[in-house]
């Protein structure tokens, strides 16, 4: 699996080293992931390992071992505040240090996933400039407050957005749990739009089979392509008074500033897809 990871269309892979693996295999698995940070191409797939806590030896283990090998990024567990952020990134930055690596190679991921870090998801995303990303954790979140996971989400809503809008403010991405239930096409569609209606930029999977379908709901389509192109046309078009309009009429609705800056987005999301010519 290992070995097939960067071949199956993922932006991203997570060698996971947490909850997925019994205490007695830790080292086994930590000495694996390390084989495969050596040996496997990965093509463009970025490589991301998710460690122990950190308030165990085991995280401090997993850093001193694999952040040598130069993952693009370290996925903390769990994460409850900034401080344990700041700690993982003065070990990186030494370790890149004694290893000659160039000061940055390793990012920092931060999985929320308790009411602790719910409540402290701004602090944790501004915590340090390697953080990139914060992930939600549904499973170990609704373990923690005790509420039952719905098809419609609703028990998740104020954390899911509380963490959308911390991710937003300090400019980090912000990824999605994944849809727990495989073979349930229409159940992974339905979680997939409401994460990208929510704001999400990407989703978590559990199999390779739910790539594609994540990809397509999180890729922007034809119309909306066409629509962000009309968008930016409309406004860039300069008027007898303005160089560019502030505000116009498109198709009978007001677009303005807003959506300008979404229609940008849109483009340039389309373009790092090849897909700006649809």
């Amino acid at each position: 699996m290992l070995a097939k990871a960067g071949t199956r269309g993922a932006d991203a892979v997570i060698l996971n080293l947490e909850d997925a693996v019994s205490p007695s295999l830790k080292e086994q698995a930590r000495n694996a992931v390390a084989n495969a940070l050596l040996t496997a191409d990965f093509g463009s797939t970025e490589r991301i390992v998710r460690i122990n806590s950190l308030d165990s030896n085991l995280g401090f283990l997993d850093l001193l071992a694999l952040v040598p090998l130069a993952p693009d990024a370290v996925l903390l567990s769990k994460v409850p505040s900034a401080e344990q952020v700041q700690y993982a990134a003065w070990m990186i930055e030494r370790l890149e240090s004694i290893h000659s690596l160039p000061t940055g190679t390793v990012g920092i991921m931060c999985m929320i996933e308790t009411a602790p870090g719910v409540l402290a998801a701004l602090e944790i995303a501004r915590a340090h400039q390697r953080v990139t990303a914060l992930v939600f954790g549904a499973a170990d979140f609704c373990a923690d407050l005790n509420c039952e996971p719905t098809a419609d989400q609703r028990p998740l809503l104020y954390a899911t957005s509380r963490l959308i809008l911390a991710a937003r403010s300090a400019r980090v991405a912000a990824i999605d749990a994944p849809h727990m239930k495989l073979g349930d096409p229409e159940g992974l569609q339905q979680s997939a739009r409401m994460s990208r209606e929510l704001g999400f930029d990407g989703k978590a999977v559990i199999h390779p089979a739910q790539i594609p379908p994540i990809h397509s709901v999180f890729s922007p389509s034809p119309e909306a392509v066409r629509w962000a192109r009309s968008v930016v046309d409309a406004l860039s078009a300069p008027t007898s008074q303005e160089t560019t309009p502030g505000a116009g009429l498109l198709n009978g609705y007001l677009v303005e500033a807003p959506h300008l800056l979404r229609a940008r987005r849109t483009l340039e999301t389309a373009r790092l897809l090849g897909i700006e010519d649809l």
